[in-house]
């Protein structure tokens, strides 16, 4: 189970949000290991073979944001840190409008703890499926990564309210559901005391 040239996947990493409760920018804030939540992400997809990762991020700091950390990776900036999530999915979306990915997994940079097996999972039900989302699921509940085919971005671009979860709600069961033991898929991290969870 792998991503190929046939069913090309790109990526868009939310992680523009200033990070308020947690202390600062999510994207650049460290793990246990010492990668930051945007390389361990990006790590992540890159080992289930996909290139082409779009990364929204706050304004740039220099004293945060290493080439190595961002190496590789299309950087395009929400110049509004605290705009709706929304906004940043928009603005990776728009980025890849010329690309010929056939859909994109769209990932909060506050989720960083999804595995490669779970990528895989999501990525192989996309393409088995055709369906217009797929997301993966631990013991029932709904999480991340959502996998967005490329129909349902004018959607996803336009949505006046609600934003990304109105659309995905709107599919009903159209959307794929993918069972997964990761419990990652559900680990939102908002404050430093959810790093000891």
């Amino acid at each position: 189970m792998s991503a190929t040239i046939a069913f090309p996947v790109a990526v868009v990493i939310v992680g523009a949000g200033a990070g308020t409760r947690f202390g600062e920018p999510k994207a650049f804030a460290t793990l246990a290991d010492g990668r930051t939540f945007l390389e361990t992400v990006a790590q992540t997809v890159r080992d289930a073979g996909l290139q082409r990762i779009v990364a929204v991020l706050p304004p740039r700091d220099a004293a945060k944001e290493t080439e190595a950390i961002t190496r590789g990776l299309t950087i395009v900036r929400n110049a509004n840190p605290k705009s709706e999530q929304i906004v940043s999915v928009r603005l990776g979306l728009t980025a890849l409008v010329s690309d010929p990915s056939v859909g994109a997994l769209i990932w909060p940079v506050d989720h960083p703890f999804p595995n490669l097996m779970t990528v895989l999972a999501v990525i192989d039900a996309a393409k088995r499926t055709g369906a217009p989302f797929v997301v993966p699921t631990f013991e029932g509940r709904r999480g991340h990564p959502l996998y967005a085919h490329r129909d349902t971005w004018r959607e996803l671009l336009t949505v006046a309210d609600g934003g990304a979860r109105a659309v995905v709600r709107s599919y009903g069961d159209r959307v794929a559901e993918v069972a997964v033991s990761d419990a990652g898929v559900l680990r939102d991290i908002d404050t430093r005391l959810d790093l000891g969870a």
